[in-house]
């Protein structure tokens, strides 16, 4: 439900042919999206460089459609769920197909990216939508293990561990990084913060879409030219293998 004040002022907002003009400064997603360059500018490639995200396989987009969509889930939601961007803007329910290719959900039938598509992302968002999806399954993969915590402060839950995660990745990537750059540094953080507990878990999200063990990254300064993988690294591929996540199956 909208808040009573949008509520009014949209009452104010009509167009010439009946339409509702929303201001996009009252889409919560929206604005924690173009806040999140700050983040990403800043944490890439250490304190003293915030020009580190200029190359063609950056992620920049991604994390901002990322932190738009972790910091409005909530405890109720479902990995499933279609989750669009851009949505109140438009006008649409936070499953409408907001502004990008594909809503996200760990559901491959709503949302089928892969690294492989980066071949047909010319444009940075089209980029970054890549990026985000994967981060997104991350999230719903240790929120399958540990579960949700509103608390972004204090918890220890699986969002709360992967936004630690991120974060962490962020500032270990190089200048310029693409985006197994990007998953390796994930990794790492991984082994910093958790001593390396998650690591398959990891290794099993991005290899789901195509950033496994044996992808290519080609050239960081180029999207279009990678090589996706699905696999994991055998130190992954167990004998009795533990409970695999429902949603890493489909």
């Amino acid at each position: 439900m909208q808040h009573l004040a949008v509520q009014e002022l949209t009452e104010h907002l009509i167009l010439p042919f009946g339409a509702v003009d929303i201001d996009g400064s009252f889409d919560n997603g929206i604005i924690t999206h173009e806040y999140g360059h700050g983040v990403s500018n800043r944490l890439t490639g250490g304190p003293n460089n915030s020009n580190c995200l200029n190359n063609g396989e950056q992620a920049g987009e991604g994390w901002s459609d990322w932190l738009a969509i972790m910091f409005t889930q909530e405890a109720g939601d479902a990995g499933a769920d279609a989750r669009g961007v851009g949505t109140f803007a438009l006008g649409e329910p936070n499953n409408g197909p907001g502004i990008r290719r594909y809503p996200y959900s760990t559901d491959m039938g709503i949302n089928p990216e892969t690294y492989g598509l980066l071949a047909q992302s010319s444009e940075v968002h089209d980029v970054g939508e890549v990026w985000c999806t994967v981060l997104w399954d991350l999230n719903w993969a240790l929120r399958d293990l540990s579960g949700f915590d509103p608390d972004w402060i204090n918890g220890t839950s699986g969002n709360n561990i992967t936004m630690a995660l991120v974060m962490e990745g962020m500032k270990l990537q190089p200048c310029g990084p693409g985006f197994l750059d990007g998953r390796d540094a994930i990794l790492l953080a991984d082994d910093n913060l958790y001593g390396g507990i998650h690591k398959c878990l990891i290794w099993d999200v991005f290899a789901r879409r195509g950033m496994g063990y044996l992808a290519d990254q080609g050239s960081a300064n180029t999207a279009g030219d990678e090589t996706e993988d699905f696999s994991i690294p055998p130190f992954c591929q167990i004998p009795v293998a533990p409970p695999v996540l429902n949603f890493l199956q489909t």
